[in-house]
């Protein structure tokens, strides 16, 4: 069942990769060798090429499920062990727990791991030509590349084992390791991994130059604002005014009205720091419901 699923995507991805990167390279890529001897600029180029392909974002959010349905796709056989008691049989033989357990997590992990990196192999370089455009930090980049897919593997393999260990039904263990995985997923990627670091905030004037490498970062606020960086409370008054004219017009305009550029982002720099950071929360909280559930193996189930 997980080869069918990455057969599946392969084939939602594939077809689509291989025409992006054949667009890139004929046209972004030649586009950007141009720029670097000359100067000229090729934005919209770089515009339409976004807008090209843009139609296949709404995939990927989807696969977000993956790595939860892995967890269960694994972790069932050894939870349908534990439900019907026929653990007990390996348990009368010369088997010991410890090396019954080791050898039933070995396989589950080490299935987990391979379905995992096919997966971000193949999101990587599906992904290449917008990361090289957009970098990597966005949320529905940055939950499939990096050592971060690995991670929410290992998490969900070790709740719904946790989870079977504990109550012994297959039910009970697929269906609330699957909300619990999205849960914990959800809020850190909503609420908390915006916060792993003080974002930077940037303040400039119309007609200067912004932060660089923006368009790499993950922009959490931009937009007109005061000198402060505070968000202006009614932009829609003031600055449709000002975007008539010339482009010196326009600049003077805003400046006129007191108007500035914020940009509040995290810098495309620490992908690797957040990857780490958020690997290591998944990571941990696996190693825990595993020792749990080793320690309930032990003691608490005869």
């Amino acid at each position: 069942m997980a080869a069918a699923l990455l057969a599946l995507v392969a084939a939602t991805l594939v077809p689509v990769g291989l025409h992006m990167a054949s667009a890139y390279d004929n046209g972004v890529a030649a586009c950007g060798a141009h720029t670097a001897a000359s100067g000229a600029g090729c934005g919209s180029i770089v515009g339409d090429f976004l807008h090209r392909f843009e139609h296949a974002g709404p995939i990927v959010p989807w696969l977000n499920f993956l790595p939860g349905l892995f967890g269960v796709l694994f972790a069932a056989p050894l939870v349908l062990d534990l439900e019907h008691g026929t653990f007990r049989l390996a348990w009368t033989q010369s088997v010991t727990r410890r090396r019954w357990l080791t050898i039933k997590l070995l396989a589950i992990f080490g299935s987990g791991m391979v379905a995992t990196l096919a997966l971000t192999m193949l999101m990587t370089w599906w992904r290449g030509p917008l990361d090289h455009l957009q970098g990597r930090m966005e949320p529905n980049v940055f939950d499939f590349e990096g050592i971060v897919p690995y991670a929410y593997t290992v998490f969900a393999l070790s709740l719904v084992i946790a989870l079977g260990v504990f109550t012994r039904r297959m039910i009970v263990s697929l269906a609330g390791g699957l909300l619990a995985f999205f849960t914990l997923r959800i809020s850190i990627q909503t609420f908390a991994r915006e916060h792993f670091l003080q974002p930077v905030k940037v303040v400039w004037s119309p007609g200067t130059a912004g932060p660089a490498n923006l368009d790499r970062s993950w922009n959490l606020l931009s937009g007109p604002s005061d000198a402060h960086g505070h968000p202006l409370p009614s932009p829609n008054q003031i600055v449709p005014g000002c975007i008539t004219g010339p482009k010196d017009q326009i600049e003077r305009c805003l400046r006129a009205h007191h108007v500035f550029n914020v940009a509040v982002y995290q810098p495309a720099s620490r992908f690797w720091l957040f990857q780490g950071i958020e690997a290591g929360i998944f990571v941990g909280l696996g190693v825990v419901l595993l020792l749990a559930s080793a320690w309930w193996l032990k003691h608490r189930l005869a």
